[in-house]
This record gives C-alpha cells, structure tokens and sequence, in this order.
C-alpha cells in the first residue's frame, strides 16, 4: 500500500492538470472565426434556406417526370346487373399493363422542366446568401462588441486619472493654490466621466447580449471575445459572383421559360399508349382464351377553353416582367451599395491616419497645459480640461472609425457572397 501511494498522488496531480488545462480552454475568449462557426451552426435561416432548396429540387424532378413514359397496372372486373347482358356482356374483366407516352408537345414539357432547374439552382444560392448574411451579423455583433468593450476600457481607465486629478486640484487648494470652483469643475469632469463609463458599460453588456442571440448563448454570462489588431483591406470582387444577382438571373430564365411553355398549350399534343394483358367477359374465359395488345395515338388540339390559355401566357409573361425587373433593381442595389461601403470604409482609414497625427498633438497639448496649471502659469483649468476632453475624444474616436472600416469591409463581403 505505501508504495502505490506515490503513484496515486501522481495520477491525482496529472488529473487536476488536465482538468485545469480543459478549464483554460473552455473559458478562452472567442475568436471571430469561433463565432461565425457558432452562429452558422444555430441561425435557423440556413436550416430554412436548404429547406427551400430541398424544395426546389423535388420541384425539378416532379417536372422532369413527365418526360418519360409513365407505366401503369391495373386489374379490374366489372359487373352491371341492372343493364341488359347483351351491352355488358355479363362480368368484363381486364389485367393490363400500360404505357403512356407524350412524344411531342412542342417543347412544352422541356420548357417546363428546366424552368424548375432554375428555381432549384436560385433556391441553391439562396444558401449561399443566407450563409453571407449570418456571416455579416456575426462579424458585425463581433466588432461592434469589441468597440464596446474598447471604450468602456478606455472610460475607465480615463475616470481613473480623473480620480487622480481631483485629489491634485483638492490638495493644491488646501494650500491656497487653487480656487474653490477649480474643485468643482474637475469634480463635474469626474461626474461626466462616470456616467460617460456606466453608458459605456451598459452598451457593452446589449452588445454582449446581441452577439450571445447570434450564436445561441442567451444566458447571464456575457460572451468573452479575442482582441483583433489591425483593420482588414477592403474586399474586392465581381458582381456576378453575388448570389443574390445570380438568383436573379436565373429567374429571369425561368420566366422566359414559363411563358414559352403558356404559348405551346395552343400547339397541337401526340400522345402514343401501348397495353398489354388480358381484356375479356368473366376473369377464368378472359385468362384462358383472351390476351395480347393494344395500341392507341392521339393528336390533340384546343379548339376553344374560354380563354384559359390566354390568361396563362399573360401570367407568365407578367412574371417575366417583375422578373426583369427585379433583376434590375438587385444590381442597382448591389452597386450603390457596393459605392456605400467603398466610400464608408475609405473615410474611416483616412480618418485613422488623421488620427494617429492629431493624438500626439492633443495629448502633449494636454500635458502642456497641466504642467502650466501646475506651475503657476496663466493656464486656468477650464482649459486644462478642455485639452483633456479633445485628447480623450481623439481616442474614443478611433474605435469608432475602426468600427466604421471593418463593418464596411464586411459588408462589401456580403455584398459579393462570401461566407467565410
């Protein structure tokens, strides 16, 4: 026993070691990656998404069906006591095995066979759009967070110095330095400066809450993010990669199609059917003497449907219209908001350059005037607070112009149907 008590103890000590490791990793902060494969995983808009795409591919093959021949088997017996034996010839009874084939209708069939291949393939990039989408909000919710969490950082470590500054101007006017109003008003810039951080802390907390909606963690605990460095270049692409645009287009096909296959309904139909089987008076003298085959060929034409054909090539044509349409307005709207976020994110990078020259110059401007202030100089400290409050807004301003370049990145993403 006392020899396997070192051993014990060392497999004690490798389990706490593995656990506490396992610990570490589960309470590791996401990454951007993290939550956009947690969001892809339980937004409901992809489940619906493939939904619809499931849909469209049984549509295509429910259209495709009749572009073969259909085989059918019946059996049937036939009995009419209430009319005379000389019409009904007792019991008729049948055991036929059927085919029946359209062999042309002028591109009818066809037309509308690939009209919903169309669909199926618009209900295939309809993934691939809801994907982009949920991408976007994740990424979005991630740096809007991150933002969020920025300034509620930099508040507080800006109520901090204020802390600071106020137990400096109390001190200096216990020793006649400075002027009772000097203590109010660096205690009202500390006042704001707290109320300035519980706004900051409540933003963060609706940001954390947004993000955790995202990625279906709705609890109490709020969503622990990794710090990103850096603003990523603005995505380039084509709008024919858009799924949205391809979907369109493909709708346009469709309707073309639909309305081809509305004007072969005036066009004439051949239709051909072949059976084979027993055909006879009573089941046992059909089965013993009867049997062979049949066949059938039909051309058929309407002459007059009280205008039923009519309104089915206007409908299809109307839909081609709004199909056109809607194509045309999807690449409108693709471009201006492709130019949108071109611009957004163009700003937003030429605003942080200005910034990285302007804080410098704000924070010796600050500096410059409390060591004035300090010493005796003619510097008052409204002004000592006013430098401290331009400096301060430089930098919140920043992670507000990050915020503004990555979220037009990631919409230009969107835009152009990337999903990773």
């Amino acid at each position: 026993m006392q020899n396997r008590r070192p051993h014990l103890a060392i497999a004690w000590t490798a389990g706490a070691i593995v656990m506490f490791h396992a610990a570490v990793a589960i309470a590791a902060p996401l990454t951007l990656a993290d939550v956009v494969e947690r969001a892809l995983k339980f937004a409901p808009s992809v489940s619906a998404a493939e939904a619809q795409s499931a849909y469209g591919d049984a549509r295509e093959r429910e259209q495709f069906a009749p572009l073969l021949p259909a085989i059918s088997a019946g059996v049937e017996y036939y009995q009419a006591p209430g009319y005379s034996e000389v019409i009904t010839n007792r019991g008729q009874s049948a055991a036929l095995l059927a085919l029946n084939y359209t062999a042309w209708d002028w591109g009818r069939r066809s037309a509308r066979y690939h009209a919903a291949r169309y669909a199926a393939q618009a209900a295939t990039l309809g993934i691939a759009a809801a994907r982009a989408q949920i991408v976007f909000d994740a990424t979005v919710g991630y740096y809007e967070l991150l933002r969020a969490g920025a300034v509620e950082r930099e508040l507080q470590s800006s109520l901090v110095r204020l802390d600071r500054y106020v137990a400096t101007i109390e001190q200096l006017r216990r020793s006649g330095r400075a002027v009772a109003n000097d203590v109010l008003k660096i205690r009202s810039a500390r006042d704001a400066g707290e109320l300035g951080l519980a706004s900051a802390r409540a933003d963060r907390r609706r940001a954390s809450a947004s993000l955790g909606a995202l990625i279906g963690e709705s609890g109490p605990s709020e969503v622990e993010i990794a710090d990103v460095s850096g603003i990523a270049e603005k995505p380039t692409g084509s709008l024919a990669d858009s799924p949205a645009l391809q979907a369109a287009r493909r709708a346009v096909s469709g309707a073309e199609l639909q309305v081809k296959a509305a004007q072969a309904e005036r066009l004439p139909t051949f239709q051909i059917a072949l059976s084979s089987g027993f055909l006879g008076i009573d089941p046992p003298a059909t089965v013993t003497h009867n049997g062979g085959a049949s066949y059938d060929g039909v051309i058929s034409m309407p002459v007059f449907e009280g205008g039923l054909i009519g309104s089915h090539i206007d409908q299809a044509k109307a839909k081609q219209r709004s199909a056109s349409a809607q194509l045309r307005q999807t690449e409108y709207l693709l471009t201006r908001r492709i130019a949108d976020a071109s611009v957004r994110y163009d700003e937003a990078r030429d605003a942080l350059e200005i910034l990285n020259r302007a804080q410098p110059t704000a924070d010796d401007a600050f500096a410059l005037a409390w060591t004035r202030f300090l010493g005796g100089g003619n510097t008052t400290l409204l002004e000592v607070l006013d430098a401290y409050q331009q400096a301060e807004q430089l930098k919140l301003n920043r992670f507000d112009r990050e915020f503004a370049a990555r979220e037009a990145a990631a919409e230009t993403a969107l835009l152009y149907g990337r999903s990773q």
